[in-house]
C-alpha cells in the first residue's frame, strides 16, 4: 500500500512538473538529451547483459574508479553502464571513467521509466555506490532476479534519522538487495536497524582511501603553475567544494592573511559550477584582484607561455576535474560544505599529497573519517570564522606545523587503504557467475536462449 502511495505521489509531481520540463527542453538542447535519458529513451546499447553501476554525483563517480579498474582487470569482457544523477557527475564519468562502456543519466524513479530503462540496459548485476535507495529501482530489479549490491555504503547520522522515520517503507525495499558492503561498523549497524538482514551485510572499508591520485611529473606541475600565472614564490590556500556563505567568510579573511603572507593566493573552487555567477558577484564587491582560471590559461597562451603579470589574489576555479591536480600545488586546503550545514566533502584527496587540511564543524557526511583525522592530528577542525582565521594565521607562519599535519594525514591514508580489494573479493562470485554465463553464450548460443 505504501509503495502504491509513493508512486501515486510521484506521478502527480511529474504531471505538474511536465510544463517546466517542456519549456526548459525547448530552451536548452543539452537538457533535452538529459531528459530523454531520464525517461528511459536512449540509443540501443551495442552489447548485452552489462553491469549497471549507479554513482549519483562526482564524488561517487571517482570513488567507483578503483573498483571498476579491478573488475575490468580480472573480467575484461564485462561491459559496464554507468548512470549518474547530476550533470557534473555525468561529465566526470564520461571524462574520467575509461572503464564505463556507456554513460547515461539515471532514470526517474517511476515504474514506467525504471522498467523501460531495465529493458533497454538488461543488466546482469546492479552496483549502487554509497546509499542511493530508489524504491522502484530496487523492486523492479529485485523482482526480475537481477542481483543488487550496495558498495561503499554509508549512512550519515542525519540521513539515518530520516530513513528510520520511513523504516516501514525502506525495509521492504532493502530485502531486494543481495549484499550490503558498508564503509564502517557504524554504517553496518545503521543499515541493519533500517531493515537489512545481518547475514547480507559486510564492512569492507571506504573506497575513497583507494582513489587513484594524480602524481604529476615536475614538468607537468610547473606547466600547471604557469597556467595559473604562478611564479613559484606564492603560498596557495585552496578552498575546495565551497557552498553559499563560505566564499564570503574566506574573502573577508583574505586581506588580514595577506598581511602575514603578501604572496598568498586563494583558489576558490565552488562545488557547483552553476554557482559561478553568484560567486563572481561576491568577488566584484571586494577590493581584490581576481580572475577565472580559464581566462588565466588563455592569457598564458596569448603571450606564448611568458608571464606578463602577477597572479590575482583570488583564482576562481571554473573547470571540472582539476581540483585534485591543484592540490599538488597547495599549501593549505580548506574543505568546503563544512562551515555551513551542508555536511562537508571528501577530506581525503589532499592527504595523498601530504597537505595540511582544515574543515568546519559540519562534516556529518564524513563524520567518522573526520573524527579519526582529528584524533590522529591529521587535520584541524575549526568552529567558525574566527577559529578559521586563528588557525590559518598560525599555519601560514609555521611551516613545520603544517608539514607535520600533512605527514600525519598521509600516514592515516596509507593505513586505511585496501577497501577496493576487499570489495572486489565480496562481489567476485557475482562477477564469476556473469563471466560463466558469457562464456556459455559464446560457446553454446542455442543453450543461452532468447531470454539471455
Amino acid at each position: 500500500m505504501i509503495h502504491q502511495l509513493y508512486n501515486i505521489l510521484l506521478t502527480f509531481i511529474l504531471i505538474f512538473s511536465a510544463p517546466y520540463f517542456f519549456l526548459k527542453g525547448l530552451v536548452r538542447k543539452r537538457f533535452r538529451k538529459e531528459l530523454t535519458e531520464r525517461i528511459g529513451f536512449f540509443t540501443d546499447l551495442s552489447f548485452k547483459r552489462p553491469i549497471w553501476v549507479h554513482a549519483a554525483s562526482v564524488g561517487e563517480v571517482f570513488c567507483s574508479i578503483p573498483l571498476l579498474k579491478r573488475i575490468k582487470k580480472e573480467f575484461p569482457q564485462c561491459k559496464i553502464v554507468m548512470t549518474t544523477i547530476t550533470p557534473t557527475g555525468n561529465e566526470a564519468a564520461k571524462t574520467h571513467v575509461a572503464e564505463a562502456d556507456r554513460v547515461l543519466f539515471f532514470p526517474i524513479d517511476h515504474p514506467l521509466t525504471i522498467q523501460r530503462s531495465i529493458r533497454r540496459i538488461q543488466p546482469s548485476l546492479l552496483l549502487i555506490a554509497e546509499t542511493e535507495l530508489w524504491p522502484n529501482l530496487l523492486r523492479s530489479c529485485g523482482k526480475k532476479g537481477i542481483p543488487i549490491i550496495l558498495f561503499n555504503g554509508r549512512i550519515s547520522e542525519e540521513s539515518f534519522r530520516h530513513y528510520l522515520f520511513f523504516k516501514f517503507f525502506f525495509k521492504d525495499c532493502l530485502k531486494y538487495i543481495s549484499l550490503f558492503l558498508m564503509q564502517t561498523e557504524e554504517d553496518r549497524n545503521r543499515i541493519v536497524e533500517m531493515g537489512a538482514t545481518i547475514d547480507r551485510t559486510r564492512v569492507s572499508g571506504n573506497l575513497k582511501f583507494d582513489q587513484p591520485s594524480s602524481f604529476l611529473t615536475q614538468e607537468a606541475m610547473e606547466e600547471m603553475a604557469r597556467s595559473l600565472h604562478l611564479r613559484g614564490n606564492e603560498t596557495l590556500l585552496i578552498a575546495g567544494s565551497t557552498h553559499t556563505g563560505e566564499e564570503e567568510i574566506l574573502l573577508s579573511l583574505l586581506k588580514d592573511l595577506r598581511k602575514i603572507d603578501p604572496h598568498l593566493v586563494l583558489i576558490l573552487a565552488p562545488r557547483h559550477l552553476q554557482r559561478l555567477p553568484e560567486v563572481e558577484q561576491i568577488l566584484k564587491k571586494e577590493s581584490i584582484s581576481w580572475m577565472r582560471r580559464t581566462l588565466l590559461a588563455v592569457d598564458q597562451e596569448k603571450f606564448g607561455g611568458e608571464l606578463k603579470e602577477e597572479p590575482p589574489e583570488v583564482i576562481l576555479l571554473d573547470t571540472m576535474g582539476e581540483l585534485m591536480n591543484l592540490y599538488t600545488l597547495g599549501t593549505l586546503v580548506f574543505i568546503g560544505g563544512s562551515l555551513v550545514p551542508v555536511g562537508g566533502h571528501n577530506p581525503l584527496e589532499p592527504l595523498f599529497f601530504k597537505k595540511c587540511v582544515l574543515f568546519g564543524p559540519h562534516m556529518f557526511h564524513f563524520s567518522e573519517v573526520s573524527r579519526h583525522l582529528i584524533e590522529a592530528g591529521a587535520a584541524i577542525e575549526v568552529k567558525g570564522k574566527d577559529d578559521l582565521a586563528f588557525h590559518l594565521k598560525r599555519l601560514l607562519s609555521d611551516e613545520r606545523a603544517r608539514n607535520e599535519i600533512g605527514e600525519k594525514g598521509y600516514q592515516f591514508l596509507q593505513k586505511h587503504r585496501g577497501a577496493t580489494e576487499r570489495t572486489f573479493e565480496e562481489i567476485r562470485l557475482f562477477l564469476k557467475s556473469i563471466d560463466d554465463r558469457h562464456k556459455l553464450k559464446v560457446q553454446s548460443p542455442k543453450l543461452w536462449g532468447s531470454k539471455g
